[in-house]
């Protein structure tokens, strides 16, 4: 009796253990599922919190005051004189572009024109972001005092070579675009630190010429006017606005990492960790991604 009571102890002893080892997996997987529904209601009820304040801001300044649009009576007439000077502009980067493959390297090398003026967009991108380096005053100080630039110990001026001279040409009068012209001229004058008149510019441009290649570009630069006038509500608005209609633009990214800084300003700080983790996750090896590293650092 006492034999067949320990093999029938013997047999139930496993089925016990496997029975327990059995509900601790379970009870792991339901804590797992719980967890994760949270994490969707706060992920949903952080995107109704943000989509309520934008609400409330554009409320808000639509109370405020009626937008005034800012227009010129010799608009159009100056729009005409920047035909002209469109085109002398390209004939200038046509004889540039010659003397920079004679003076730098052919055509064919890796170091081109337009990589040099995306290595400086990255340049000044990172100083105004993370450096918070005004360049608009930066320039304005430096045409006011212009002092001596060349290193101690250089000579002041190399001689590398006149190049032979290229013969002038003429473009056709008629074919500058009215819309880019435009959007050029906004461009300038957000250069010179004129962000209101450069804001109205570009806001000119998204009223009159909707569905253009450069509309996310232009809603953007309004916003980053804003965003230098510290208007950060109004900043924020715009950026948002990129984000949800622009998601394919080369300004998404960019709007996402400017939207979180508004938000921080705005002091709503989970609204903006919830973008600069966007930025960070989407774009993991962008200049952006890292700007946004660099917040989340600083705000934890």
């Amino acid at each position: 009796m006492t034999k067949k009571i320990n093999v029938f102890s013997a047999l139930l002893l496993p089925v016990l253990i496997f029975s327990v080892a059995g509900c601790v997996t379970k009870t792991d997987f339901e804590t797992l599922q719980l967890e994760r529904r949270q994490d969707l209601n706060r992920i949903k009820q952080l995107e109704n919190e943000l989509a309520e304040t934008k609400s409330l801001l554009q409320d808000e300044i639509e109370q405020s005051q009626t937008p005034v649009r800012q227009r010129t009576a010799d608009m159009w007439a100056e729009l005409q004189g920047l035909r002209t000077d469109i085109a002398k502009l390209r004939g200038n980067v046509d004889t540039l572009n010659i003397r920079l493959d004679r003076q730098v390297g052919p055509a064919q090398s890796d170091l081109t024109l337009g990589g040099l003026d995306s290595q400086l967009d990255e340049i000044v991108f990172i100083l105004e972001n993370e450096l918070q380096v005004d360049m608009a005053k930066v320039k304005k100080e430096a045409a006011a005092n212009p002092g001596q630039t060349t290193p101690e110990g250089l000579p002041e001026k190399v001689t590398v070579g006149e190049p032979t001279p290229v013969p002038a040409t003429t473009p056709p009068a008629e074919d500058a675009d009215p819309a880019k012209a435009l959007y050029d001229k906004a461009y300038a004058l957000y250069k010179e630190g004129e962000f209101e008149k450069a804001r109205s510019y570009w806001a000119e441009f998204t009223d009159t010429f909707k569905g253009h290649p450069f509309s996310a570009s232009a809603f953007f630069w309004q916003g980053q006017c804003y965003f230098k006038l510290k208007d950060y509500a109004r900043a924020a608005i715009l950026f948002e606005d990129v984000i949800e209609r622009f998601k394919k633009s080369s300004k998404y990214k960019s709007a996402l990492l400017k939207a979180g800084y508004c938000w921080d300003y705005l002091k709503k700080p989970e609204l903006a960790k919830l973008r600069m983790e966007q930025v960070i996750n989407q774009f993991p090896k962008s200049v952006e991604a890292t700007q946004a590293k660099r917040f989340l650092e600083k705000n934890k």
